[in-house]
């Protein structure tokens, strides 16, 4: 039993710890904050509970410089022992771990991972009154992702909900600073839903003009100015080109000033927008240019305004009789359509290009498109020609991941079978949005696994290596929250387990086949042998070559071990346990 006195006490001193800094400026700096955060905390790390809190303070400055797989970590780290809790204070602190999980997964593209632990979440607010003060952020949230998985129906119910939770607590205390912001946002957050959703009309203006009293009254500039963004939006919604085109090229200004650059595109696409609208193409081809080049400078390649930034762009191009140029432009941004998972925004391209040309269009829709022009998969013919001598085939230096789900016909004798399908068709889309992030291609399907390759080129490189290990990592920490999701939606104490192995060296790039059936496939000892590394594993284990090893030796933690694989006799290879902290980086 805990000293409830005491634990809040040290709570309370953790919270202004804190609340010390102001979490802002580049990656470098906020991470030097953080360390400053863990000293001041260190004496509570030793108490698991208080060492739970600690790491939901750290996930915070982890979100604030966008490493949101570092967050997802801890997150997960803390949720293991708050869970273990039965203490009601514990739930407040449950809650704050579910919705956190929720912004980290949306931030990653998981959006059914999001979607669990926010209604997780939301349940548990639910039911206890002392944590109704969290529903309206909640509700915010589960509207925002519900749009990105394009269920608008309920994306509006819930930000309906959560404007009108939000509207309660604000009205209850309204010089409450913390109810009166989360209520602005809310008012923001429903006007936007309405707005992507067609329904734009006089409560779109009137949550707008509220949004922005209360946003100035707490003297809060970056809620205002961001209803001042979707104000702008609404303008240009209802026709006001005018001011629309003036607001955004302020805000864009402002907003650069501040460092809010994802907010400084939106505007930027707004304006653009407007000058598509009134014809002034040149500007607008200009504008649309501009906010592409900005997201690769600050590493935004594959976001929603970069996808919105290369529609209207061939929108432009083809109003200026540039179909080639257009459809081009329809195609980049089916493709990022693809990668962070909106199929609203494939959709709008395959109707846009199908007006181009109709046969070619299709291709929107293929799930190649991700990977066209970045891997040998693309830079070879992939069909088998009678005008060639020979098959073609390349050499190269490559990474291979090969990863088994353990059991699976057992799994799916002893459970239900559409539980468990469910589960594992989340957790492959989950598993090939991390080799992609990762730079890899996912190869081939292989029954209840598959392989995927991380070509090097034609040397060794240590980084493409790290990117596999780096994604076995995160498969593994993917399959704790799928694995999570069947215990607390379905009530099954059935688990999904994985075997991953791992080798380094040459392979062939190659068709494979002849007239009657063609197949693009990678060959060779190295990937041979991670397919046996992968068999030999135990369970949640992910096991490395000799080669893998040596290229990420002293950035990993592992266990040498010895292998008897047919064939090959006693083999070397290692059981990888973790990444290694910077502190450890020396460690061999």
């Amino acid at each position: 039993m805990f000293d409830p006195n005491l634990l809040q006490k040290n709570i309370d001193e953790i919270d202004t710890a804190f609340n010390c800094f102001e979490i802002k400026d580049s990656e470098q700096d906020i991470l030097g904050l953080l360390a400053n955060f863990e000293k001041m905390t260190a004496r509570f790390t030793a108490i698991p509970h208080l060492n739970a809190i600690i790491k939901w303070h750290k996930n915070l400055f982890f979100q604030k410089a966008l490493l949101f797989q570092r967050a997802e970590q801890v997150l997960d780290e803390a949720l293991d022992v708050i869970e273990e809790q039965g203490e009601d204070l514990f739930l407040r602190w449950k809650v704050k771990i579910y919705l956190s999980l929720g912004y980290a997964h949306r931030a990653q593209w998981n959006y059914l991972d999001a979607e669990f632990y926010l209604t997780y979440a939301l349940d548990l607010a639910k039911s206890v009154p002392e944590l109704n003060k969290f529903l309206g952020e909640i509700y915010i949230c589960l509207g925002q992702v519900s749009l990105l998985l394009s269920c608008h129906h309920l994306a509006n119910k819930y930000a309906s909900l959560g404007k009108k939770v939000c509207h309660g607590r604000y009205h209850v205390g309204p010089s409450d600073k913390s109810d009166g912001i989360i209520y602005a946002y809310a008012l923001i957050n429903h006007s936007r839903i309405r707005r992507l959703m067609g329904m734009v009309d006089q409560e779109n203006e009137n949550n707008l003009r509220e949004a922005v009293e209360i946003a100035s009254r707490f003297d809060n500039e970056k809620c205002r100015i961001l209803s001042d963004l979707e104000t702008a939006e609404f303008k240009f919604a209802i026709n006001h080109v005018g001011r629309a085109l003036e607001m955004a090229l302020v805000l864009e200004s402002d907003l650069k000033k501040r460092g809010m650059i994802k907010e400084s595109m939106q505007a930027s696409l707004l304006a653009a927008k407007v000058y598509k609208k009134i014809l002034d193409y040149q500007l607008a081809e200009v504008k649309f240019k501009e906010i592409i080049e900005r997201s690769k400078n600050h590493h935004l390649k594959m976001e929603q305004v970069v996808a919105d930034a290369f529609y209207g762009l061939g929108q432009t191009y083809y109003r200026m009789d540039q179909e080639q140029r257009a459809y081009d432009c329809f195609r980049r941004a089916a493709r990022v359509g693809m990668v962070i998972g909106i199929k609203d925004i494939i959709i709008r391209s395959f109707e846009a290009a199908r007006v181009i040309d109709k046969y070619k269009s299709r291709e929107l829709l293929s799930s190649n498109l991700a990977h066209q022009d970045t891997f040998v998969t693309n830079r070879l013919n992939l069909s088998f020609s009678p005008f060639k001598s020979g098959q073609m085939k390349k050499r190269l230096f490559a990474t291979t991941l090969f990863v088994d789900i353990v059991g699976f016909s057992n799994l799916m004798k002893k459970s239900d079978e559409s539980q468990i399908i469910q589960m594992v068709n989340e957790f492959i889309d989950r598993m090939s949005l991390i080799i992609y992030r990762y730079n890899g291609y996912m190869d081939k399907f292989l029954g209840d696994g598959f392989m995927a390759i991380f070509e090097h080129g034609d040397t060794v490189s240590s980084p493409k290596v790290m990117d596999a290990i780096r994604s076995g990592i995160d498969i593994y920490r993917a399959l704790k929250h799928k694995n999570r999701k069947l215990s607390n939606v379905y009530g099954t104490d059935k688990k999904i387990n994985v075997r991953i192995g791992i080798s380094t060296g040459e392979i062939f790039a190659m068709i494979l086949g002849n007239h009657i059936k063609a197949e693009f496939t990678y060959l060779g000892n190295s990937v041979n042998l991670a397919s046996k590394l992968e068999s030999q594993a135990d369970d949640q284990c992910m096991l490395i070559d000799e080669e893998t090893y040596k290229q990420a030796k002293g950035q990993i933690l592992s266990k040498p071990e010895i292998i008897t694989i047919p064939g090959l006799g006693e083999t070397s290879a290692h059981k990888v346990l973790r990444l290694a902290r910077m502190n450890e980086r020396s460690v061999g």
